[in-house]
């Protein structure tokens, strides 16, 4: 399992972006921008959202999760 998969089944267990944002204390666009790839999880973040987690979250496996979207990449697939 990737970092991002491992990432996205918490999403899931939470029941959403906006359950999983309510629950991390962390805004609903930054949990969205994680999920689509726009931004990954820093090692701040990542120890923020093990703590808010009750530790069901590894830090160790979140700081792993890096953008794969290019910011000009994502306009281009658009047009």
């Amino acid at each position: 399992m990737s970092a991002r998969d491992y990432f996205l089944s918490y999403v899931d267990d939470c029941g959403g972006r906006q359950q999983a944002a309510q629950r991390l204390g962390i805004p609903y666009p930054t949990i969205c921008a994680i999920c689509n790839g726009h931004r990954g999880i820093s090692k701040r973040m990542a120890e923020r959202m093990a703590s808010a987690s009750g530790h069901v979250l590894d830090p160790n496996k979140l700081i792993w999760v890096r953008a794969t979207v290019v910011p000009g990449e994502a306009r281009e697939q658009v047009a």
